[in-house]
């Protein structure tokens, strides 16, 4: 690529269409290019590409022929901020999230949901078959996917993952489709899982940070996001998703302060402590949630929600046993809590005890159930079924 000839200079800004870049990328002839466009199935990339060229993310400093500042096409160096029509970008500008948010739902406008290339597949698969079979599956989960088919989508994914459990693609789609069906701690699991493949993709960090913050853990979300920036500056997603939560962050940093104005003039308030807690929690400073929630338990030794929070973040810093305690606790002061017996089953799976973790999921589901949540019935039951699959 280059924006000057040795006979004429061309206008520095000469970019292609947003369909050839799209066929340089995927490496197809201009008939299956037509077909999938007639189908519908390429709309989607298409607006990124457009989105990064009128942008001018994709320009001679991001295109696979820029190399130490000349173009290897005419060994002659060029403006980093120009583009020509032999323009491809660089594979790690392939999947950048930086798309039109007119049509994304505010919910999950921070969300990354590029395609990822079969050859991204990290994966050994010996019958040729079965490769075309689990790319097929892949596609069609993925065109699902876009479709809002998303438990359809899901049956897709898990059913390549059952077979190759390192195929990041599906990890990273199912993910994605975990995160719209509102299952946020399972698409946080599956990306991390997704992260242990490719820990070096920038989307995946940012969907991460994506799936704290819908959890509300923002300190840890703002770290993912800083990853993904990290890895890829060049992120609309990434930089947005940054920029929110630390807005959500300054909020509950005031809040705090407020709380603890408050604890000054009543030390002795319980429910101070308790939201006290809780805003550390959020910001991600464990050991300060964990005194405050002890301080509360002190005043208030009933308070189940406390009991439930102080667990967690016994669990999340390694006091498994601990942990478990004040679960238990949370139970017994109030039987019909799904969120507490949901956490006791997952300390009962990392302490090894399978019987005991399906006991707590069940319980869990069907009290969620029984309240109307059926969305973290479904989270619970998706356990008590891996279980029950791992037993045969």
């Amino acid at each position: 690529m280059i924006c000057r000839k040795q006979t004429s200079t061309p206008p520095e800004w000469d970019p292609p269409a947003p369909s050839t870049v799209y066929i340089k990328i995927k490496n197809i002839p201009y008939e299956t290019f037509k077909t999938r466009l007639n189908e519908g199935l390429v709309t989607t990339e298409l607006d990124q590409i457009r989105y990064r060229l009128e942008r001018r993310i994709y320009c001679c400093e991001t295109c696979s022929k820029h190399v130490n500042g000349y173009c290897v096409i005419t060994n002659r160096k060029v403006e980093p901020g120009c583009i020509c029509k032999a323009f491809v970008p660089k594979e790690e500008f392939i999947y950048l999230d930086s798309r039109p948010g007119s049509k994304v739902s505010p919910d999950f406008r921070y969300l990354s949901e590029s395609g990822l290339q079969r050859n991204h597949i990290e994966s050994e698969i010996p019958e040729e078959s079965s490769q075309k079979s689990a790319e097929s599956l892949y596609d069609e989960g993925v065109t699902l996917y876009r479709q809002g088919k998303l438990r359809l989508a899901l049956e897709a994914f898990d059913t390549i993952l059952s077979e190759n459990p390192r195929h990041f693609p599906a990890f990273f789609h199912k993910g994605n489709t975990l995160l719209k069906l509102k299952r946020y701690e399972e698409a946080l699991e599956t990306f991390e899982s997704a992260s242990r493949l490719n820990p070096d993709h920038p989307g995946l960090w940012t969907n991460i940070g994506f799936a704290l913050v819908k959890l509300e853990r923002l300190g840890q979300g703002l770290e993912a996001f800083e990853r993904s920036i990290s890895l890829n500056p060049v992120q609309k997603n990434a930089w947005e998703g940054k920029d929110a939560v630390l807005a959500r962050m300054r909020q509950c940093e005031k809040e705090l302060k407020e709380s603890e104005e408050a604890l000054e003039m009543h030390p002795e308030d319980a429910g101070a402590w308790f939201e006290k807690g809780k805003l550390h929690l959020r910001l991600g400073q464990l050991e300060k949630s964990r005194e405050a929630f002890e301080k509360a338990l002190e005043e208030k030794p009933e308070n189940a929600g406390a009991w439930h929070l102080r667990g967690k973040v016994l669990f999340e810093t390694g006091s498994e046993k601990a942990a478990l305690h004040a679960f238990e606790k949370a139970t017994r002061q109030k039987p019909d809590f799904p969120d507490a017996w949901y956490e006791k089953g997952r300390v009962f799976l990392q302490l090894g005890n399978s019987k005991g973790a399906e006991n707590a999921f069940k319980i869990a589901a069907n009290l969620w159930e029984s309240k109307g949540l059926k969305t973290q019935a479904e989270t619970a039951r998706a356990k008590v079924k891996r279980l029950a699959s791992e037993k045969n």
